[in-house]
C-alpha cells in the first residue's frame, strides 16, 4: 500500500482553487439580493433583543397626540395652533431642555381666511355696519399661528422640521418653483446649516428640489431646524436614516451655491452641544463630527454656564466633589449603587416683589435657615440673576442631578445622557483654576468628539431598541399624552432638564414606518432613536462583509468540504453556519453588524466547490476501486482506502499477510450422490455466497479465488488491516457456526418438499488452513487479464495446512505465527488468550524442511460451549507431554480420556474423520511397535507428512 502524497496535494490544490473560485462568484451576485437576505438576519436579530433585552432612556420623552388627546379634543385636523403653544408654554415652564416638532407646519394664514368667512356672516347679519374697518381686530382672533410663532420666540429651546420634497409632487412649476430657490432657504433662515467645504466630498450627499412644509415666520422663530425625512430599504423597512441634504439643487439652480442641512434630530443634538456649525466636519463613508459635546464658558455678563440647558456650572462644581466615589465600583449595598448629586432649585419672583426658593424640601425664602448648603451656594452664585427676575417670572438653578451603578454597562450612568464616561472623566481631571480664569466668550470642551458614523450617503443605522407595541413600562422612551401636559395634569418639575419630541403614535394620524422590529413602528420614535443613539454613543456600525471573517469562514468551509467524511461534513457545515450565526449576532448584540447571509452563502458556495472536486477524485478512485476490487473485498474496506487516502500497489509488493484456504470435506463423493448438475451449482453457490459475505463483510476479508467448493482468501490487503490475524480466526469461527445453520436449512427443504438433497449434505465440513507470514500480493497475469492473488511460501504452507487438517480430524488448522504473530510487525497480540486452540503437532509439510508448529482453532473465549473446550485441552496437554516423553501406553490411556471429550466424534457429528484423539492413538502404538528413533537417540517430535 502506497499513500497518494502528489495525488492528495493535487486535489487539496484543486480543492482549494475551486472553493476559492465559488466564492468569487458570490461577488457577481447582485448587491441589492445579498442585502436582501442580510436583511432577514438584522430584523431577525432586532426583533430578538427587543424582545429580550430592556432599555430606558432617561432624557428623551415623546409628548404624545394619542388617542386618549384626540377623543378630548377631536379630530386634529380641528385642533388651532394654540393647543401646541400651550405644551411648548407648559414644557418650558418645567425647564425643558429641547422641544423638537416632529410634527409639519406647511403654511399659515395668521387668521385671514376665518376672518374672511366671519366677516361676510356678519355683513349678511348686520348689513347696515361697515365690517371692513374691524377685520384686524377679527383677524388676531383667529390668529393662532402667531400664538404659535410667539410662544417658539419666547423660548429658546424649540426646533421644527419641514421636509425637502421633490418636483413631481406639484403638477405645476408654478408651485414648486418658489420652494426651490437659495431665496427661499434665506426665508426660512434654517438653523444650523453647513457649508460644502465642511464636507470631505460633496458630491456623496443627495440633493434634494423643494425646502417644503413649514412656513418662514415659524422656522424664524425658532432655536433651530432640521429635515424629517426618511427613505425606507427596499423592503419598506427604515434601518437607516440620511443625517444631510444639500440644497438647493444645482441640477435647477446651478448657478446657486448649495449649503448641507441636518435632519431633525442632528439639529436638536447641535442645540444640546450648543456646538458651532462652522466646527462641524462630514467626512461621507466614515463619520460626522459634531465636535465635543460638553463644555462650559463665561457669558458676555461674566456668568459661568455649561453649554446643556438645564445644567449649571454650581452643578458642575458640587458634582466634582464625587470625583472619588463615581471613579470606582460600588459595593453591593444598594445604597451604595445609587447616589444624588443636585436637587432641583427653582427661584420665583412674586407679586409682590419678594423671591421663593422652591426646593424638593419645600419653599423658603432666600433668607431661610432651613435652606441646605448648597441651596445657599446655588442662590449666591446667581444672585444677581435672581434680582433681575420680573415680577412672576421664575429660573431654574439646579437640576436634579443622580448617578446609579449598573451592573450590566459596568460603569456609573447618570440621568443626563450628556455625562457619558468621556465626558465624566473630562471633568474630573479639568484645572478649576482654568475654568474661573475663562474670559467672557472663551470656552472649555469635554468629552470624546461626537464622531457620528455614517456611510458613503451619510447615512446612520439606527440602534433600535425596544418595539413599540409592547406595555408602556417596557418602551424604551416614555410617552406623555397631549392632553395631560396641557391640561397641567403632570408635575413641571418632571420636564427639567429633558428632551422632548412632539409627534402621534396614535393609529389615526398614520404617521408609521415599518422598522426591522415591528411594523407600524412611530415615526416619532425613529428620531428618538437617533438622539438616544448619538447621546449615549450607542452605535450600530456596519461592517460586513469583514474581511478576515469572510476569509476564515471560506478556509473552513473548504477545509471542510476536502477533508470531512461526508455526513460529517454536512454535520459540521450545519455547525459552521449555526457558528457563523452566533458570531453574528454576538457583535450585533454589541453594536456590529458584520453580516451575517452573505457568510452562510460564501460558506455553502465554497463547501460547495470544495465538495465537488473532492467527489470527483473520490468518485474516480472508487470507480477504479470498485471495478478492481468489488470481487474481493467488501465495500466496507473499499470505503476505508478511499478515507485514509491509501489505494493499492497493483505492481505487486511484499508485505505481512494472512492466507486463508478452506476445502470442503468429501466434495467429489457427495456431488456425485447430488447428481444434478444445476441441483450441485445451486447448492455451491448457497455456500459460497454465505461463506464469502463472511469473509469479507463481516471480517474484512480479501476474496482472492474459488477453486471449484475452495476459497481461496487474505487479510490486511489491499487495505491494511491491524488486527488481520485475529479477523481470520473469527472468520473461520464463523463459518463453521453458520454451515451448521447451512446443514440444518438444507435438511429443513429436504423435509418440506422444497428440495432434495442426499443426507451427505446434512453432514458436509468444511476444513480450514491459516497461515500468516511475508507474502507477495498485487495483480498478476497477462497483459489482457489480471488478478488480484497473492503467492510465496506462507501462502503454499496455508494451502498445506488445509489439506494435512483431515490426517488430524480438525476442521481448522492454523500455523503458530497465527497465534502469536512474532514476525507481525503491527500486532504482537498473541491470541492464545483470546481463543482457546489445542497444539496439535510439529509436522515437516511437503515441501518444507523445517517443522511447522500447528494447532487446532476450537473456539473463543466467550462462546457458550468455551468450558467444554477449555476441559478437553486441559486433557490434552498432559496427554501430549506423555506423547513427546515416548511414554506410549500412558499417553494411550490419556488420549482414550481425551476421546471422550472430543467434539467431532461420529456419534456427536456424522461425517466427522477420526478425531485428533483416535490419530494419536493409532499414532502411539504404532511408535511402540517402531519407535520414531533408535534406542539411546533424542526424539525431536516432529512427524513428516506424507500427503499434501
Amino acid at each position: 500500500m502506497k499513500f497518494k502524497h502528489p495525488k492528495k496535494i493535487k486535489r487539496t490544490l484543486a480543492g482549494l482553487l475551486a472553493g476559492v473560485i465559488m466564492t468569487l462568484v458570490l461577488l457577481l451576485i447582485p448587491s441589492d439580493i445579498l442585502h436582501r437576505a442580510e436583511y432577514i438576519f438584522y430584523d431577525g436579530f432586532s426583533k430578538y433583543l427587543s424582545d429580550h433585552e430592556e432599555s430606558h432612556s432617561e432624557d428623551i420623552l415623546i409628548v404624545d397626540i394619542d388617542e386618549n388627546s384626540l377623543s378630548k379634543y377631536g379630530p386634529y385636523n380641528e385642533w388651532t395652533r394654540e393647543t401646541h403653544a400651550k405644551v411648548v408654554q407648559n414644557l418650558e415652564k418645567g425647564g425643558a431642555a429641547a422641544i423638537a416638532f416632529d410634527i409639519l407646519f406647511k403654511n399659515a394664514d395668521f387668521g385671514n381666511r376665518n376672518a374672511r368667512r366671519t366677516e361676510k356672516v356678519l355683513g349678511e347679519l348686520y348689513p347696515d355696519r361697515d365690517w371692513r374697518a374691524d377685520f384686524n381686530k377679527i383677524r388676531q382672533s383667529y390668529d393662532y399661528d402667531s400664538i404659535l410663532v410667539r410662544t417658539i420666540a419666547q423660548n429658546n429651546n424649540v426646533i421644527v422640521c419641514g421636509t425637502f420634497s421633490s418636483r413631481t409632487d406639484y403638477k405645476h412649476q408654478s408651485q414648486w418653483m418658489p420652494l426651490s430657490t437659495g431665496n427661499r432657504a434665506k426665508q426660512i433662515r434654517s438653523r444650523p446649516v453647513f457649508q460644502l467645504e465642511q464636507v470631505s466630498d460633496p458630491s456623496q450627499i443627495e440633493e434634494k428640489d423643494l425646502l417644503d412644509n413649514v412656513f418662514p415666520e415659524l422656522s424664524n422663530a425658532s432655536k433651530n431646524f432640521g429635515v424629517v425625512n426618511a427613505t425606507p430599504d427596499d423592503d419598506g423597512i427604515v434601518r437607516r436614516m440620511r443625517l444631510f441634504y444639500r440644497f438647493p439643487n444645482s441640477a435647477i439652480w446651478p448657478e446657486e451655491k448649495s449649503q448641507v442641512y441636518p435632519i431633525l434630530s442632528i439639529s436638536a443634538l447641535m442645540h444640546l452641544f450648543q456646538a458651532n456649525p462652522d466646527s462641524v466636519q462630514i467626512i461621507p463613508g466614515k463619520y460626522a463630527d459634531l465636535g465635543k459635546p460638553f463644555a462650559i464658558y463665561r457669558d458676555s455678563s461674566g456668568i459661568l454656564r455649561t453649554t446643556y440647558p438645564q445644567i449649571t456650572y454650581p452643578m458642575i462644581r458640587h458634582l466634582l466633589q464625587y470625583k472619588s466615589l463615581l471613579s470606582q465600583e460600588p459595593q453591593d449595598s444598594l445604597a451604595e449603587n445609587f447616589v444624588e448629586i443636585t436637587s432641583q432649585v427653582q427661584a420665583l419672583k412674586n407679586e409682590d416683589g419678594n423671591v421663593t426658593i422652591l426646593t424638593n424640601e419645600g419653599d423658603f425664602d432666600m433668607d431661610d435657615e432651613e435652606l441646605s448648603d448648597y441651596d445657599r451656594e446655588i442662590i449666591r452664585f446667581f444672585q444677581p440673576e435672581i434680582q433681575n427676575l420680573r415680577e412672576g417670572e421664575s429660573s431654574w438653578l439646579s437640576a436634579l442631578l443622580d448617578f446609579h451603578y449598573s451592573k450590566k454597562k459596568k460603569r456609573w450612568v447618570s440621568n443626563f445622557s450628556i455625562f457619558s464616561p468621556d465626558v465624566l472623566a473630562e471633568i474630573f481631571q479639568a484645572d478649576t483654576n482654568q475654568i474661573r480664569g475663562l474670559k467672557p466668550g472663551e470656552e472649555i470642551r469635554f468629552g470624546k468628539r461626537k464622531q457620528v458614523p455614517i456611510d458613503e450617503h451619510g447615512d446612520f443605522i439606527l440602534h433600535y431598541k425596544s418595539a413599540y407595541n409592547i406595555p408602556a413600562q417596557q418602551r424604551t422612551f416614555q410617552h406623555l399624552s397631549y392632553y395631560d401636559v396641557i391640561e397641567g395634569r403632570i408635575p413641571p418639575e418632571t420636564y427639567q432638564g429633558k428632551i422632548f419630541i412632539l409627534g402621534s403614535a396614535a393609529p389615526a394620524m398614520f404617521d408609521f414606518y415599518n422598522a426591522p422590529q415591528e411594523d407600524h413602528f412611530p415615526a416619532v420614535l425613529v428620531h428618538a432613536t437617533i438622539m438616544d443613539n448619538i447621546l449615549n454613543n450607542d452605535y450600530m456600525i456596519s461592517d460586513f462583509p469583514h474581511p478576515a471573517l469572510y476569509i476564515v469562514m471560506a478556509i473552513l468551509a473548504i477545509l471542510i468540504g476536502l477533508f470531512a467524511f461526508q455526513y460529517l461534513a454536512i454535520l459540521l457545515l450545519i455547525c459552521l453556519m449555526m457558528l457563523n450565526v452566533f458570531i453574528s449576532f454576538h457583535f450585533f448584540k454589541n453594536g456590529f453588524y458584520i453580516g451575517c447571509a452573505t457568510y452562510i452563502i460564501e460558506i455553502f458556495w465554497a463547501f460547495l466547490g470544495s465538495f465537488l472536486v473532492r467527489f470527483y477524485f473520490e468518485n474516480r478512485d472508487k470507480t477504479f476501486l470498485d471495478k478492481s476490487f468489488k470481487q474481493y473485498i467488501s465495500s466496507v474496506l473499499i470505503d476505508q482506502m478511499l478515507n485514509s487516502e491509501t489505494l493499492p500497489k497493483l505492481g505487486g509488493e511484499k508485505k505481512y499477510l494472512t492466507a486463508y484456504f478452506t476445502d470442503i470435506q468429501g466434495f467429489s463423493s457427495f456431488s456425485e450422490k447430488i447428481g444434478d448438475p444445476e441441483k450441485l451449482v445451486v447448492l455451491l453457490n448457497s455456500y459460497l455466497s454465505v461463506m464469502t459475505d463472511i469473509l469479507k463483510e463481516e471480517h474484512q476479508g480479501t476474496l482472492d479465488k474459488y477453486e471449484g467448493d475452495a476459497i481461496i482468501a487474505f487479510f490486511g490487503a489491499p487495505s491494511p488491516l491491524k488486527n488481520q490475524r485475529r479477523n481470520a480466526l473469527l472468520c473461520a469461527l464463523s463459518m463453521q457456526k453458520n454451515q451448521l445453520l447451512l446443514r440444518a436449512r438444507w435438511k429443513a427443504e429436504s423435509e418440506n418438499g422444497k428440495a432434495d438433497w442426499p443426507d451427505s449434505v446434512y453432514k458436509m465440513h468444511t476444513r480450514i488452513g491459516i497461515n500468516s507470514g511475508e507474502i507477495v500480493v498485487g495483480n498478476m497475469g497477462s497483459e489482457t487479464r489480471k488478478n488480484y492473488t497473492i503467492m510465496g511460501d506462507a501462502v503454499n504452507l496455508a494451502s498445506r495446512l488445509e489439506s494435512i487438517a483431515k490426517q488430524y480430524g480438525v476442521y481448522i488448522l492454523v500455523s503458530k505465527e497465527v497465534l502469536t504473530g512474532e514476525q507481525d510487525p503491527d500486532d504482537k497480540t498473541d491470541y492464545r488468550n483470546e481463543f482457546i486452540t489445542r497444539y496439535i503437532d510439529k509436522v515437516n509439510v511437503v515441501g518444507k524442511t523445517e517443522p511447522v508448529q500447528i494447532y487446532e482453532l476450537l473456539a473463543s473465549n466467550t462462546d457458550e460451549d468455551a468450558g467444554q473446550f477449555k476441559l478437553l485441552v486441559s486433557f490434552w496437554k498432559k496427554a501430549h507431554e506423555l506423547y513427546f516423553a515416548e511414554k506410549w501406553d500412558e499417553a494411550i490411556a490419556a488420549f482414550e480420556e481425551c476421546k471422550l471429550l472430543e467434539p467431532h466424534t461420529q456419534e456427536k457429528d456424522p461425517g466427522s474423520p477420526p478425531t485428533p484423539s483416535e490419530v494419536f492413538i493409532a499414532r502411539c502404538q504404532t511408535y511402540k511397535l517402531n519407535p520414531p528413533v533408535k534406542a539411546g537417540e533424542v526424539w525431536n517430535g516432529v512427524y513428516k507428512a506424507t500427503e499434501k
